[in-house]
């Protein structure tokens, strides 16, 4: 293996510049794409699960709300007939031989139950057992077998025993035969002297539940159906799969105990699993989708992503050997121009006149120069510009930073539904920008500064909630002085990530402002971890290139202070392990509108 990296390597370096070029060219567009294909298809497959998990999500909340809709109106339909006035009549009168007036009582309770049924498409039939062993329809219902006993004895010890009953079959005959139902048992009394009268039954087409959800479309070969806890089928848009029992699927254990999505394979193929519970007859709603079906649209987009790669690989080669020949050319002069000036001559020019990339390198080139030449001549002036570009560098980090964590943060919010904390977080959000925005000033008023911070703070709070408290003392005359932008706020991050992030209990951060002695004071407190010694002064001394140990929130902070105001203004930090921090700041006591 290492031969043949050799190998490779001198063949490499044996090539001239413009083959070089043309192949590195080639391997590195190559693998860009590759990595690139690869990359969008995952990407784009993960967001499209995502999406179809929203959405199963959506339509199992969506079966689950009809359901409920259903079930009530049975128990209030249920309600209005054993509190009917002929019913709690007829019920209540003593029994007698004489058959006729059997029949019309039967006649006169039916017909009631009749009227409340009619038009109640969702009631199959409804059925009231009396005390005395009759048994009461709403009509068409045949051969009912009487199960009356079994819920007196089942509600013998409550006043009004009310039971739901899991699909199965029905204990009467419609239409010429028997159909699975989901049936409401109640136990109803007289309304004169409290004695029982009867059990109701309420029993609902399992056909009208599966017609609530058999239109979601949750795709082409994806399944919407309810299960019992016991691993049966209890309601199936397919008749043929009700009643059938999949407790041995490797799902059926998840979904017992949790809500939610998850990936399980089946028949060699990865399926999306989609849950939620419908407590109210101890079921599960199950949606299951073919992850392949999820993500057909996006192997096909990767697809024609492949084929047009493979064209402009083909185009960019092309080009590739086009510009190299058109690189290589002036490539002798600018090496005689770059040994002149290694030998010391600051004096010369290069003078191309290609416009290309070349031509632009040769104009750096010049421009290298004449900034070496300066350079020496006032190396001073060109420091301090060079810290001013590398501070505001360290400054535009602060603002890309700090909304990625937010961004985070209301993700978190959304996935948690807290949607009267996202619409805060995003207001306070709005607001920071806007204050760091505003005008494009680096010198703001000290009450504007107040203003980013407390935003900024109150974003924190969202995240943090009880865990984090602030308080401001600041002299009003403070208000009308001026500081730099964000001053306070890479000091309060700090607090919070550095000092209150690790601590057990409620962290404080204080804020205290006041002038004295033409001069502008500023504290923050915080009640955190606090440091040692030794890491205080690591803040403001590092070597060179130790970026590591560097505190950018504190010594950024720092010399900005100094680059704007003078090095006898800054941070003075007082802080004890496990004590907390305190960080004072001077500044110049200027009124703001002379200092802009």
């Amino acid at each position: 293996m290492a031969r043949l990296k050799r190998k490779c390597l001198e063949y490499y370096y044996s090539l001239s510049i413009n083959k070089k070029i043309t192949l590195s060219f080639i391997v590195a567009l190559s693998l860009l794409l590759i990595l690139l294909a690869v990359f969008t298809y995952r990407a784009s497959s993960a967001m499209v699960i995502d999406k179809a998990i929203e959405n199963t999500e959506q339509n199992l909340r969506l079966a689950s709300e009809k359901l409920e809709i259903i079930m009530d109106n049975s128990e209030n339909y249920s309600k209005i007939a054993i509190t009917n006035n002929i019913v709690q009549r007829v019920l209540n009168e003593p029994q007698t031989a004489d058959p006729l007036d059997n029949y019309n009582r039967y006649v006169e309770v039916s017909n009631a139950l009749a009227d409340i049924v009619d038009s109640k498409t969702f009631v199959d039939t409804m059925l009231i057992y009396d005390r005395n062993h009759h048994i009461y329809d709403s009509g068409n219902a045949k051969d009912v077998q009487n199960i009356g006993d079994e819920y007196f004895r089942r509600f013998a010890d409550s006043s009004f025993g009310l039971e739901w009953k899991d699909t199965g079959a029905s204990n009467y005959f419609k239409e010429g035969s028997s159909r699975s139902v989901v049936s409401l048992f109640q136990k109803f009394n007289s309304a004169k002297d409290g004695s029982a009268l009867g059990i109701i039954q309420l029993s609902i087409d399992e056909r009208f539940i599966s017609n609530q959800y058999a239109n979601i479309d949750i795709g082409k070969n994806g399944q919407l159906f309810i299960v019992n806890k016991k691993g049966m089928i209890a309601s199936h848009p397919n008749k043929d799969r009700l009643h059938v029992y999949i407790g041995d699927e490797p799902y059926f254990s998840w979904v017992l105990s949790h809500e939610g999505s998850k990936t399980f394979q089946m028949n060699k193929e990865n399926y999306l699993v989609v849950s939620r519970e419908y407590p109210r007859l101890d079921w599960i709603i199950l949606g299951i989708v073919p992850i392949k079906e999820i993500t057909k649209g996006n192997q096909i987009l990767t697809q024609k992503f492949i084929y047009w790669s493979a064209l402009f690989v083909i185009l960019a080669v092309i080009l590739a050997i086009l510009i190299a020949k058109s690189i290589t050319r002036p490539l002798s002069r600018i090496k005689a121009f770059v040994k002149n000036v290694q030998d010391g001559n600051l004096d010369v020019r290069l003078d191309l006149k290609s416009r290309d990339e070349i031509g632009a390198l040769a104009k750096e080139f010049n421009k290298m120069v004449d900034r070496t030449k300066s350079l020496m001549e006032n190396i001073i002036d060109e420091q301090k510009k060079k810290r001013e570009y590398e501070l505001a560098v360290l400054q535009s980090q602060i603002n890309p930073h700090f909304l990625y964590n937010t961004l985070e943060s209301i993700c978190a919010l959304a996935d948690l539904k807290r949607n009267g904390d996202i619409v805060n977080i995003v207001n306070q959000l709005a607001l920071f920008y806007r204050g760091v925005l505003s005008k494009g000033s680096p010198i703001i008023s000290m009450e504007d500064e107040m203003i980013i911070t407390q935003t900024y703070l109150e974003i924190m709070k969202v995240r943090y909630g009880d865990q984090l408290e602030y308080r401001f003392d600041i002299d009003k005359r403070a208000y009308n002085y001026a500081t730099i932008k964000l001053l306070l706020q890479p000091l309060v991050e700090n607090s919070i990530y550095h000092g209150l992030k690790n601590k057990r209990g409620k962290g404080l951060i204080e804020i205290n402002g006041y002038v004295n002695d033409n001069k502008l004071l500023l504290e923050v407190v915080d009640n955190g971890i606090g440091m040692a010694q030794e890491r205080q002064q690591r803040i403001f001394w590092s070597e060179p290139g130790d970026y590591k140990n560097k505190s950018f929130g504190l010594k950024s902070t720092d010399e900005r202070i100094k680059l704007f105001f003078g090095s006898e203004y800054g941070l003075e930090i007082q802080s004890e392990d496990g004590k907390g921090t305190r960080v004072r700041i001077s500044l110049p006591a200027d009124k703001w509108g002379d200092a802009e």
